[in-house]
């Protein structure tokens, strides 16, 4: 018999309400980093920190349990607890789902992020006169990048 202090799936209802609260959080990102908007963006990193900071405290809570009922501390073992356990029980999946949604929106994200990135260091680069420059060669095999051409003569 599974007590409830020994079930490792008792977490699962808290873990898909943390999941849910950590994708709301990603969209929002999502949004701002879309609309090119850092107006609220040092808040929203907090709240998925903290989101993520509790659903890893569950996971190794839940991890424990699997271990101590003789299974392995994995998403295997979480696996294989529930179909010998609880069968007919869709908490797992519905979890496992969830998750899949927010590794990918973050993936994303992460995507908007680097062309900011790369946006602001070719305006930094230009602000900073460090464009980029054609290199040509000559006939003597030497280089005739754009800043070697003819200077202006003042008269």
């Amino acid at each position: 018999m599974v007590t409830l202090a020994s079930d490792p799936s008792a977490s699962l209802a808290e873990e898909q309400q943390v999941t849910k609260v950590l994708l709301q959080l990603l969209q929002q990102e999502q949004g701002k980093l879309i609309e090119a908007s850092i107006a609220g963006l040092p808040e929203l990193i907090q709240a998925k920190a903290e989101a993520v900071t509790r659903l890893t405290a569950l996971t190794k809570a839940r991890h424990a349990l699997l271990a101590a009922a003789g299974f392995a501390a994995s998403e295997s073992g979480m696996r294989d607890w529930v179909a010998a356990h609880q069968p007919s029980d869709t908490r797992w999946t519905a979890l496992l789902a969830l998750g899949a949604e927010a590794r990918e929106m973050n993936r994303i994200n992460g995507m908007l992020i680097g062309r900011h990135m790369m946006r602001n260091q070719t305006e930094l680069n230009i602000l900073q006169g460090k464009t980029q420059r054609n290199n040509l060669y000559g006939a003597d095999g030497q280089s005739t990048g754009m800043g070697r051409g003819r200077g202006l003569a003042v008269g």
